[in-house]
């Protein structure tokens, strides 16, 4: 059964001056673009880890946010070299045939080596969500978020411009520091910590199937302000 959520009530006043001035300016929305990030995993002490980035203050799109790595799909993903049997799995499992699949795989693959020097085979990517970023920003994605295990022989690290520190973290210790205020987290990312919270272990986080409907967080205005009311799956 779906269930609403509501983010943004206390977001401060940047949100709510945000919120305000596109409600007043005619609730314009830019289109949105595809995007695909990727949740890398591996078994902790604790029990599953995830490896995060937090986004240079300079950048356009949510600027000192912690985030998965991941990016907007390029045109020439399209045409990327990959083993088609794997993208066809890919797709098998996003719901979509594979022409629509296999740039969000490549994007994914590609974004994932160039921001933490991770390569990873596509045929490992399994699908996790799909989130639609809220109509009042002005830079607006399209994302699905895709889960992989880490490989062993490999070591993530940051390798863009683009973000200013990395770590892994147990998903309830990141929620936790998201909470108190000392990482600053998006829905999604909240979301998706949440539902990795839940596993004890890699191998049963990623043999789960939650469903990939389109999330689209949408602006309401209530009591004590403006927030974003997202309904998830």
């Amino acid at each position: 059964m779906p269930v609403i959520r509501h983010f943004g009530f206390d977001r401060g006043e940047a949100f709510h001056r945000a919120a305000a001035a596109w409600v007043e300016g005619g609730s314009v929305a830019a289109k949105p673009r595809l995007a695909a990030t990727v949740l890398l995993v591996r078994d902790g002490a604790a029990g599953p880890e995830v490896f995060v980035q937090q986004r240079a203050a300079t950048m356009a799109f949510a600027p000192s946010m912690v985030v998965f790595p991941g990016g907007r799909v390029d045109p020439t993903d399209a045409d990327a070299g990959l083993p088609e049997a794997e993208v066809r799995e890919v797709a098998d499992l996003m719901g979509v045939e594979a022409e629509r699949a296999w740039p969000l795989v490549a994007a994914a693959v590609r974004e994932v080596e160039e921001e933490c020097g991770v390569r990873l085979a596509p045929g490992v990517l399994v699908p996790r969500g799909r989130w639609l970023t809220p109509k009042l920003e002005p830079r607006r994605y399209d994302t699905w978020f895709f889960a992989a295990r880490m490989p062993d022989d490999q070591v993530a690290k940051g390798t863009t411009s683009e973000t200013t520190a990395e770590r892994w973290g147990h998903p309830v210790e990141l929620l936790r520091l998201g909470e108190s205020g000392e990482l600053r987290l998006m829905p999604p990312t909240m979301f998706m910590l949440e539902a990795l919270a839940r596993f004890d272990a890699v191998e049963a986080y990623l043999t789960d199937r939650p469903s990939v409907a389109l999330v689209e967080p949408i602006l309401v205005e209530g009591p004590d302000g403006y927030a974003l009311e997202t309904t998830l799956p």
